[in-house]
């Protein structure tokens, strides 16, 4: 989906990041230092995914907005705080290249999906307010967050419709007591991501 519409920046927003002059990115690119693509119009444009490449490379520091950008989205909606703590400083210390966030009940994070859409939901069944398996069920029935990846969770004993529910529409499920481990490995499948954990 956002793949497609990847954002670029201008010579002059470079400029401004590096704290150099926008000649010096024209430079940049005629020397193949930074990847650009040339408009109709002539102007140069690079995309998200070269700039940071280019700064990485170079050591230039990037912006909080655009570190965050580069990274996968985890919400954690789970009412135990003792499971939520735990999975937070797992992802935390696993991965660089996620943020995490938790929310303790189903409305909640259904407005946290709202304000800024993840890449995976860890969803617990049992909550008070709206469950789990209405939270799926709206993410499920919305274009926009239909394609979400969602691990399932419960410590409960669901009736036989509501487990079936939730695991056919889910991408992986888990009764606790659960691995952490084991959760953490087919979330970071899920994303692609290569924990940093050895």
């Amino acid at each position: 989906m956002s793949e497609n519409k990847e954002k670029t920046f201008t010579t002059f927003q470079i400029a401004d990041i590096c704290n150099v002059r926008p000649t010096t990115v024209i430079k940049w690119a005629n020397q193949n230092r930074i990847k650009a693509h040339t408009t109709p119009g002539g102007h140069r444009r690079i995309k998200e995914s070269d700039l940071l490449a280019f700064l990485r490379k170079y050591n230039i520091p990037i912006p909080e907005e655009m570190a965050a950008a580069g990274r996968k989205k985890i919400l954690i909606v789970e009412d135990e705080s003792d499971i939520g703590q735990l999975l937070v400083r797992t992802f935390q210390k696993a991965a660089k290249e996620v943020t995490v966030q938790w929310t303790r009940d189903g409305v909640e994070g259904l407005l946290s999906v709202g304000q800024s859409t993840p890449h995976l939901v860890i969803l617990d069944v049992e909550m008070p307010l709206v469950d789990g398996a209405r939270v799926l069920a709206t993410l499920r029935s919305d274009p926009k967050t239909k394609e979400i990846k969602v691990i399932g969770m419960t410590g409960k004993h669901l009736e036989d419709e509501k487990l079936r529910f939730m695991r056919d529409h889910t991408d992986a499920f888990f009764f606790k007591p659960f691995k952490v481990a084991e959760l953490s490995k087919k979330a970071f499948e899920l994303l692609k991501v290569v924990p940093s954990e050895k």
